[in-house]
This record gives structure tokens, C-alpha cells and sequence, in this order.
């Protein structure tokens, strides 16, 4: 307890002056308007600290509740007459973007909004985010448009602290050039473990301390970007949800700091200026029957004091099924607000807010809310923007916006970050790797990227037979006219891949895989998104899963076929403890004893035997291009097996890095110690 208190000092002396406020704000998009601020705070903490005083006198108690709302505006090609028509009305402390068609249409909305002549007039930035997983509009023109953009759990699949840097930095970059300032994420919330349970790939796996390490990664590259992360979900339990139930955190209360709150303290700890609170039911906080973004137990006692967050708190959505359920959605954002909420999160931005505005102003006017409660989270989300420069910000270039999303340097990450994440988790009889001999004739077939798999594998093997299964893509399901026209050709083939998601219907898919084992070949599961159906798909020979969005299967489908032929990236897994040795005395070191091919590892537990850190490997020879050893004594070796002495007493850092037949590196160091 006392650590995480030490958290809250560290950060209070940090959340020291903020730079001054700019004298004039044309960069903020005044320039349409033609006019400068009223009000802007000389240079120094004193005058930023009088500025801040000045809005707290001067602007309208409902001006300052309406910069509480952080609200989603409509979107579209371009600033449309209703966001406008809101936004003259009240404007919000930030508005969040939930999709457009292409990155120059971001770019160009956040131009008009800037400019516009309300905006402008209230003098106070605004933040303006988005979640960019979500952005696209048109899934059908997204892998065109837009950048491929590996999963969260791809990343941990991987479990690189450099995948996870690569990854922060390609969406920090995207956001910025669009003109965004802050990103709904990243998720903190833990896949469940519960079985049955449906996650998300857009969450850090299983394991609490690599989501606590790649949220850290997130928060800092963000902030290096100029990007605020909102990390998502707190106090975890998000994905505890039955299908037609709400969230449940389940996790005692003595057991969460090191579980569903390390990936928040550790987010703390990395200067996250926001954290977003959910709507999850938390009855081991003792909240038996409220949400934790109404819980002055969750943010009060628990973020605010335990672990000593000082930050903005940003509280609901307001305006979903699991608090509507319960409450108005306008008494809950008053609950929220009492119980130490910053700004008040809505999935849209009409009549409901503006109601909730007005509640709020009357709650504060006959007494039944503290007026203290309103400003203390006004000058918190001031001083947040004043810290943040957000002030400064140049116009976004649509262009610019288009280019980076199209650059080919983007492509080629994510397929170096898809390679890296590749698992198989069922491998029977040495089905895989796939070879000429063995394997042939070669089939692939399935509900997405198997052209994209077709013809990525035919660069290893010639000739690969393709069958798409079109109408299960928009109907989620195999019919029974496709199982027959599918398993009726496939008696010619030894070996057929089939590439499902978990968002068919079971029936459909199980059918079909009966019906291709049925027929003799040997049928290879390529399992795309969350893989909570694993336990079902136990009858194919092999499984291999990816981590992509269905929507946009592409690089991850050419990462799939470098697996299924041998030429899977490569991990190199450091021994559990240091190796011992004497002087003099040579020892075996084999790259094979400790490369493991492909790197992929399941990231999250569905159930025994398919639990987080599962990894099947096949040999890794293949898939091995060049190899380094670095025995810390100033001898380095490029075989795979040595047989090294050491001359004196010490302990040697040996570092061994293989590199692929496509060019990638892994790279990891351990201790030999000579007694």
C-alpha cells in the first residue's frame, strides 16, 4: 500500500507549472475566425495560474460543466450541420471521433472544427480523440486507405517490448498527421480467463505484467508523440462479461494489485494524464450493486488515493445499456461527477447532454451538488490541456494525413510484427511445416484472406487449388449447399488449410471440417481473431491461429503461410537461470537448444490443455538464415553450435542473435557464470 502511495507523491511533484499559455492562438485554429483570445495568461506559473483563476470566474457555471463532456460527434466526409449545431451551443472540453471513410477525411474534419467560430471563440483547446482501431468507416476500402494495423493481441503474442514500442509508434504517428490528440486507448483490461468467455484482440493477453509493461511502452511513446493515451477500463474486469450479462469484476480484493491493477499502476507510474473508468459491476470493492465509473469507493478511495492518480478521470460511456439499465443517464454523469469523476464520456452528442448539462447547473444551483466538485475537475482538465501544449498545435494537412497512411515502410511492420506473433497450438503426426512431398496436392479454402494465404503460399509450393466461402462472410455461417460443393472436391487433395473466425456459427464450420476429414486429406485450421473456440476445432490435424481483425486479414494471412511452410520467424527463448562453467573448460552452446520456431505464444488461457505461454515448435533450421554469438569476452562466433571456454572467473553476458530467411533479427542475452 505504501508503494502505490509513493506513486501518487512522485506524480503530484510532477504535475508541477505547466508552460505558459501562448499570447496569441491562430496555430489553435483562430485564424478562420480572425480573431484572437480574450483571455490568454502571460508567461510564468503565476500568470498561468491567475489565467486559469479568470476562467473560473469569467465563464458561465453551465460553460464550465458543458468542458466535463467529453462527447462522440456524428463524423462524416466533413463537419456536418449537426455537430455544428451542438457545438454552437455548448462547447465540450473534447469530442471523439468514432469513424470516417479514409485519413485526409479525419484531417480535414479536425480542420473544421478547429476553425469553428464557437471553438475558436472559447479560447480553451479542445481534445479531440478517437479510438484508431475503429476509425475506418468502410472495412471493405480499409486494407486500401488505411495502414494495416497489427491487433494488441498480436503484440502479445509476440511478447516484444520492441513489437509493442513499434506498434505505439505507428499509431501515435497516424494520429498526429490526422490532427488527433488523444487516443481511446489502450486497453488495460485483461483477457478473461473464465472459460467460455468471449475477449477481445484488442487487449494485452493474460498476463498482468506484460500488459502493465506494453501499457507503459503505449503511454510513453504516446506522450513522445505528442498524443494523450486514455488507458481504458479501470479496475479491470471488463471482459468478465456472459453474453447477455454485464461486466463483472471477480478478482478478491487482496489479489487485484498484482492482477487486473498492475497495468494501471504501472500506467501511473509511466505519466498517464488520463485513465478512463468503466461500467463494470465491482462487488469485491464493495460496491455490491453499482458501476465503478458511479463508485466514489473505485475512484476516490481506490485511484485517486491508493494509487495516488492525479490525472483526468474520465468516466461511462454514460449513455450505454449496462448503466441505462439501472439509472438516467443524466443522474448517473451527477453520480459520476460526486464520486470524483473529471469529464463525463458519451457516445453521442444531442439532446441527451445537453439535458444533462442543464441537470447538472440546476443540481449545482439548488444545492444537491458541491459547486467545489465542478471546479476542482474544471481546472484539472485546464491544467491537463496548459500541460500538454495542446494550445500550440499546427492544422493538420489532409495530404500528409493520406500519404503516411499508404507508406509501404508501414506494410512491411505490420507483416514483420504479424510474423512475430503466428502460434500453433495442435500439430499432430508432423502435419506441419507443409512440403512438396508430403503435402501435395495443397488446397486452401475458408471465409477470409484466402487469396491473400493462396497466394502467399505459392511462393513456397506450386500448385496451391483456392475455394472462397463468400456468402459466410456477410451471413456468419456455412451453409449446407457450401459444405457438399467444398468436400466434393476435396478427396484429390493430401492436405487442405481452412481459415475460419470465431464469428461463425460453430455448427457451419464444424460440418465442414468433419466433412474435409471425411473425404481423407489432413485439414490445417487457420483460426483469424480472439480464439475463444479453440477447445471446438480439436478434430483438425493441426490449428495455427492469427490474431488480426477478420475485416483485414492480408499481412497476417502472408505470416500464416511463412508458418505453414517452414519459414516462421524465429524467438529465442533465454535459459530459466545462468549457465555455470569453469575456467578453461568448453561448454556446448547450439543455437537449435534455444531457437524456437515459429515465435509465436497462445497470450491468453481458454482452457486445458490451449493455456497462456502454449507454443508448439518445429524444427527452426530451415527458417535460419544467419547466426551471432557474443560471448561477452571479446569473442564472437557466427556457427550454430560452439563449444566455448573461458579463460578467468566473471559473469559473461552471451548474446545470441539468429536472423531469418526474410531478414528479420531476434536478438536475446544471458549470463554464463565461470566459478
Amino acid at each position: 500500500m505504501k508503494r502505490l502511495c509513493a506513486i501518487g507523491l512522485c506524480l503530484a511533484a510532477a504535475w508541477g507549472p505547466a508552460p505558459a499559455w501562448a499570447a496569441g492562438m491562430k496555430e489553435f485554429g483562430l485564424s478562420e475566425a480572425g480573431a484572437e483570445p480574450d483571455r490568454a495568461p502571460g508567461k510564468g506559473a503565476a500568470e498561468e495560474a491567475e489565467w486559469i483563476e479568470e476562467q473560473v470566474r469569467s465563464l458561465s457555471l453551465r460553460e464550465r460543466v458543458a468542458q466535463l463532456m467529453l462527447v462522440s460527434l456524428e463524423g462524416g466526409p466533413r463537419f456536418n450541420s449537426n455537430d455544428r449545431a451542438f457545438l454552437e451551443r455548448f462547447v465540450p472540453g473534447g469530442v471523439i471521433i468514432p469513424e470516417v471513410l479514409e485519413p485526409a477525411t479525419a484531417a480535414n474534419y479536425i480542420v473544421s472544427l478547429r476553425t469553428t467560430k464557437a471553438v475558436a471563440r472559447s479560447g480553451i483547446p479542445l481534445l479531440i480523440g478517437t479510438n484508431l482501431y475503429d476509425l475506418p468507416r468502410s472495412y471493405i476500402e480499409q486494407s486500401r486507405l488505411w495502414a494495416p494495423l497489427p491487433s494488441m493481441l498480436t503484440i502479445a503474442a509476440g511478447a516484444d517490448r520492441e513489437g509493442t514500442a513499434q506498434l505505439a509508434e505507428l499509431l501515435a504517428a497516424q494520429l498526429t498527421t490526422m490532427g488527433f490528440n488523444l487516443h481511446l486507448g489502450p486497453s488495460l483490461e485483461l483477457a478473461p480467463t473464465i472459460p467460455g468467455l468471449k475477449g477481445s484482440i484488442h487487449c494485452f493477453g493474460s498476463d498482468p505484467r506484460f500488459a502493465a509493461e506494453s501499457g507503459a511502452v503505449f503511454v510513453e511513446t504516446f506522450t513522445e508523440h505528442g498524443v494523450l493515451a486514455l488507458p481504458m477500463g479501470f479496475p479491470g474486469g471488463g471482459a468478465n462479461r456472459a453474453r447477455k450479462g454485464p461486466a463483472v469484476l471477480s478478482t478478491p480484493r487482496e489479489c487485484l494489485a498484482e492482477r487486473e491493477l498492475l497495468p494501471f499502476i504501472r500506467a501511473v507510474e509511466a505519466g498517464a494524464p488520463l485513465i478512463h473508468v468503466g461500467a463494470t459491476l465491482v462487488p469485491t470493492l464493495g460496491a455490491l450493486d453499482e458501476v465503478a465509473c458511479l463508485s466514489p469507493v473505485v475512484i476516490s478511495d481506490l485511484l485517486r488515493g491508493e494509487l495516488g492518480f492525479d490525472g483526468v478521470v474520465v468516466a461511462g460511456p454514460m449513455d450505454i445499456n449496462d448503466i441505462a439499465a439501472k439509472r438516467d443517464p443524466t443522474e448517473a454523469a451527477i453520480l459520476a461527477l460526486q464520486a470524483g469523476a473529471d469529464m463525463i464520456y458519451w457516445r453521442e452528442a444531442g439532446h441527451r447532454v445537453l439535458k444533462t448539462i442543464d441537470e447538472v447547473v440546476q443540481a449545482v444551483e439548488s444545492g444537491a451538488l458541491s459547486p467545489g466538485v465542478i471546479d476542482s475537475a474544471f481546472v484539472r482538465v485546464l491544467r491537463l490541456k496548459l500541460d500538454h501544449d495542446l494550445h500550440t498545435r499546427d492544422l493538420p494537412d489532409p495530404d500528409a494525413a493520406n500519404r503516411l497512411a499508404r507508406t509501404a515502410s508501414y506494410v512491411e511492420e505490420a507483416y514483420r510484427l504479424e510474423r512475430r506473433s503466428i502460434t500453433i497450438v495442435q500439430n499432430r503426426q508432423g502435419v506441419l511445416p507443409l512440403g512438396r512431398r508430403a503435402s501435395l496436392p495443397l488446397g486452401v479454402t475458408g471465409v477470409v484472406g484466402v487469396e491473400a494465404l493462396h497466394d502467399a503460399l505459392e511462393e513456397y509450393i506450386k500448385p496451391v487449388a483456392q475455394q472462397s466461402i463468400s456468402s459466410a462472410r456477410h451471413g456468419g455461417r456455412i451453409l449446407d449447399f457450401e459444405v457438399e460443393r467444398i468436400a466434393s472436391r476435396a478427396e484429390a487433395a493430401r492436405t487442405i488449410v481452412f481459415v475460419l473466425t470465431p464469428n461463425l456459427e460453430l455448427d457451419g464450420a464444424l460440418a465442414l471440417l468433419r466433412a474435409l476429414k471425411a473425404k481423407g486429406p489432413r485439414v490445417v485450421v487457420v483460426l483469424a481473431g480472439y480464439p475463444d473456440i479453440l477447445p471446438s476445432l480439436v478434430e483438425a490435424d493441426a490449428i495455427v491461429l492469427a490474431y488480426c481483425d477478420p475485416a483485414t486479414p492480408e499481412q497476417s494471412m502472408r505470416a500464416v503461410a511463412d508458418v505453414l511452410a517452414g519459414q516462421g520467424a524465429l524467438a529465442v527463448d533465454v535459459p530459466g537461470a545462468d549457465r555455470h562453467s569453469h575456467p578453461g573448460q568448453p561448454d556446448r552452446y547450439d543455437v537449435l537448444d534455444i531457437v524456437r520456431c515459429p515465435a509465436g505464444r497462445l497470450p491468453v488461457t481458454i482452457e486445458p490443455p490451449f493455456e497462456a505461454g502454449l507454443a508448439l515448435a518445429y524444427d527452426p533450421a530451415t527458417s535460419i538464415k544467419k547466426v551471432a554469438w557474443d560471448f561477452g569476452d571479446g569473442v564472437s562466433l557466427k556457427k550454430s553450435a560452439v563449444d566455448k571456454a573461458f579463460a578467468e572467473p566473471g559473469r559473461y553476458p552471451v548474446t545470441l542473435t539468429v536472423t531469418d530467411t526474410k531478414g528479420y533479427s531476434a536478438s536475446r542475452t544471458f549470463y554464463t557464470i565461470v566459478d
